[in-house]
């Protein structure tokens, strides 16, 4: 029995171009890198062109038609095209089977789960499912060949299937759902394109061992203050993109942001239980509250430290006081790296990461508990939300940006997960996850394109953190639909 419920050819035929410009107006953006010869299509499939979602989608034509056993066939930068004149109707359009000769297929895994849309044994990832569906599944998108990868050497989640391949950018807003370039790599006769880097099926100029996670921090001013690269960006245990400083570890996961891992926590450096405050600025310290009036006195030369580097979505809270190590050396620990002072270096060498790195690399990191940096209660974090555009028409889409903050200091939180819900006419809802939240307290997320929205309409929505607490910290938004006459 078919693992998936077959789809009619002929109605989806007749629906899929509505549904590729959909996908293609969330998707769509003009890529200067790719370049070459292109060709007009061929009449006989430039309407079956057009319904697949058209250059948008497919990309141009970067070949003539050609015969081959499966018809007359005719390359686009992500896929072959084919028609076989000897078939009447809409069984004469297909496309041909390119993942098999791509060398990108794996073994499929026997798996007990059923969890998803399962197909031979691979999961289709659930972030390309609708585009999945739109190529009637199978039909034009073919069984898929592997499971999901996430490609940190490009950036990108990808997964192949037989006639097409899916992927999305990090960097691109969860659902900006793109098709690999299966054309410009299957042709090797009669073809000159160079396709986008971003879609190539790999690029060989680069590799994880050229990437610099700290580069992508991005926020901070001095980043020589964490100290070297001890090894190369590298795939550690947990799937994430890793790679170890002197003083702070840092790891990338499918969603593109980096953040430190908590790593006095997992080295198992002092924790003392927070507690009240006791002096103030006068006394040269500044209190961090953690818990309610609870927390931790930071030396006014620490406080500087971490201010001047990413701030505590860096550093993370303290998890003790100061304390003497050596006789006359100073440390304090906070959630992602230790702080030392040497009162009898020159001023600008008092401070210093404390060089964990090193400790982390001689652990056995494949036995380590896969520490999580655990979110504030709902009741620290203050959420703030904004339009791109005070109004918009109906063919256009509106981007909703997104900050958490800590109630008490005003400082980003990174990692916040949170869920947009918009309210539409007839009680009708729409909801999506954002991509946590990044090391500066920011999210961003592009809403479909909303058809039949009467003219004039404001909509609503509620943005929520989502957590395992029974609250929820939310704020809400109005924006205006409105299509000049």
């Amino acid at each position: 029995m078919s693992l998936i419920k077959k789809v009619s050819k002929t109605l989806t035929l007749l629906v899929m171009p509505a549904m590729l410009i959909f996908m293609a107006g969330c998707s769509r953006t003009v890529d200067t890198s790719a370049s070459g010869k292109t060709y007009p299509v061929s009449a006989p499939l430039q309407a079956f062109y057009d319904r697949m979602g058209g250059e948008a989608v497919l990309g141009p034509a970067i070949s003539k038609l050609n015969d081959n056993t499966t018809g007359q066939c005719q390359y686009t930068v992500n896929a072959l095209l084919c028609h076989n004149p000897m078939v009447a109707g809409d069984e004469s359009f297909s496309f041909y089977s390119l993942g098999n000769e791509l060398n990108v297929s794996e073994v499929s895994i026997n798996t007990d789960s059923t969890d998803g849309l399962i197909i031979n044994g691979f999961t289709v990832y659930e972030e390309f499912v609708p585009i999945f569906e739109r190529f009637s599944q199978t039909t034009y998108a073919g069984n898929p060949v592997s499971q999901v990868r996430i490609n940190y050497a490009q950036q990108r989640v990808e997964q192949y299937f037989e006639k097409v391949g899916f992927y999305r950018n990090f960097n691109d807003p969860i659902g900006t759902v793109k098709l690999l370039a299966y054309g410009a790599a299957g042709c090797t006769r009669g073809c000159s394109y160079q396709p986008a880097a971003e879609a190539e099926l790999s690029n060989p100029s680069i590799s994880l061992s050229d990437l610099d996670l700290m580069e992508k921090l991005g926020i901070l001013v001095d980043k020589s203050a964490f100290g070297k690269a001890l090894d190369k960006a590298h795939t550690a245990a947990d799937g994430s993109l890793e790679q170890v400083y002197t003083g702070v570890v840092l790891f990338q996961d499918v969603t593109g942001v980096v953040r430190p891992r908590p790593l006095s926590m997992i080295l198992g450096m002092p924790v003392k239980p927070p507690a009240e405050k006791q002096y103030d600025y006068s006394s040269g310290v500044v209190f961090y509250t953690v818990n309610d009036t609870l927390g931790y006195h930071v030396p006014i030369l620490f406080d500087t430290f971490i201010n001047a580097h990413g701030g505590t979505a860096i550093s993370g809270d303290p998890i003790n006081e100061v304390f003497e190590y050596e006789p006359g050396l100073f440390r304090q620990c906070f959630t992602n790296y230790c702080l030392d002072y040497d009162p009898s270096k020159r001023e600008n060498k008092m401070i210093t990461l404390t060089p964990l790195g090193k400790l982390y690399l001689a652990m056995d990191q494949t036995v380590l508990p896969q520490a999580v940096t655990a979110q504030p209660d709902p009741s620290v974090i203050s959420l703030q939300v904004s339009e791109t555009l005070p109004k918009v028409s109906t063919s256009e889409a509106q981007t909703i940006h997104v900050m958490a903050l800590n109630t008490a200091d005003q400082t980003p939180l990174t990692g916040i997960e949170t869920e947009i819900t918009i309210f539409l006419p007839k009680e009708k809802t729409w909801s999506s996850l954002l991509a946590p939240t990044a090391v500066d307290g920011t999210a961003v997320i592009t809403l479909p394109i909303l058809k039949n929205i009467q003219n004039g309409s404001i909509l609503a929505y509620k943005v929520c953190t989502v957590n395992a607490f029974a609250s929820q910290t939310c704020t809400t938004g109005t924006y205006l639909v409105w299509t000049a006459p």
